[in-house]
């Protein structure tokens, strides 16, 4: 299984636009791994994790055709993570030539907030209509936590999130050749209804990537800080829920405590994890 990270920031990128901070100053300068896009993944060629704002730049800048992209998985439907500008061009009217069909799931919640999103960009467009689906040329599958489905020679299966109920956050487990990768951003904690489901499926991952939202020693709300990511990650080793040679990553990631990105990968590794980057491919 190939991983392309195609973003690997928080809502607000880094550096941030008017941020005079240490960090975001060193991001100006430096660029490189310390650039980083809005979060989003690429798994093979043809399933994305969520459809945000700076897919169009990651796409160009790394070599990812996302005109293959067939499946995309929404974990939900902030606006740093969905765009709805990009999902709006399939119709007809903008003179895309040959969409490849494509099939989107989220939960129920987050897809009709993804709808509300698409009819300020084209007025009476519903996600949820056979109409628009046909028109879009997609087709939509709402999942709950604990539900699998089958996207092309894959298994993917939803997991509660606790970022954002009432948009129904799902984090995502995606199944290939006997290989697992959990995408876990956004959340805070896992909760027991996720760790219950890790051990009813006997689940043991290759890769995870996990929200690192804040720098070490700093808290804030609806995300893991570092040290708390290195926690949850210690609890699937101790349970195992990763496998013996399982590599885990932080993404998503902010500005907010955080060191330059070598620096902040010697801190994660010495606590079991690495640093995830933009372009960065994954093999497993």
């Amino acid at each position: 299984m190939k991983i392309t990270f195609l973003g690997t920031a928080a809502a607000t990128a880094c550096p941030l636009v008017f941020c005079r901070c240490p960090v975001c100053a060193s991001a100006w300068k430096t660029g490189g791994r310390d650039f980083r896009r809005r979060s989003s993944a690429l798994v093979g060629e043809d399933l994305l994790i969520d459809l945000g704002p700076d897919l169009m730049s990651s796409a160009f800048t790394f070599g990812a055709d996302v005109s293959k992209i067939r499946f995309l998985l929404q974990t939900h439907s902030h606006s740093d993570h969905f765009d709805a500008g990009h999902l709006i061009t399939r119709l007809p009217d903008y003179a895309t030539v040959d969409p490849l069909p494509m099939t989107i799931c989220a939960s129920p919640e987050t897809l009709r907030h993804m709808s509300d999103a698409l009819s300020l960009e084209e007025p009476g467009a519903d996600l949820l209509s056979k109409d628009w689906q046909d028109r879009l040329r997609l087709s939509v599958r709402p999942l709950r936590h604990g539900e699998t489905i089958q996207l092309g020679n894959r298994r993917v299966t939803a997991v509660v999130s606790n970022h954002d109920p009432l948009d129904g956050s799902l984090l995502y487990v995606v199944e290939e050749a006997g290989r697992a990768f959990f995408y876990a951003t956004d959340t805070m904690r896992l909760t027991e209804r996720a760790w219950s489901l890790f051990k009813a499926r006997g689940f043991a991952f290759d890769a995870v990537a996990i929200d690192a939202t804040y720098g070490p020693g700093t808290r804030g709300g609806g995300h893991l800080s570092v040290d708390q990511a290195a926690e949850e990650i210690a609890r699937m080793r101790a349970e195992g829920v990763l496998k013996e040679n399982a590599r885990a990553f932080v993404t998503h990631i902010s500005h907010e405590g955080m060191p330059p990105h070598a620096t902040l990968d010697r801190y994660a590794r010495a606590r079991g994890l690495e640093a995830a980057w933009d372009g960065m491919i994954l093999e497993i």
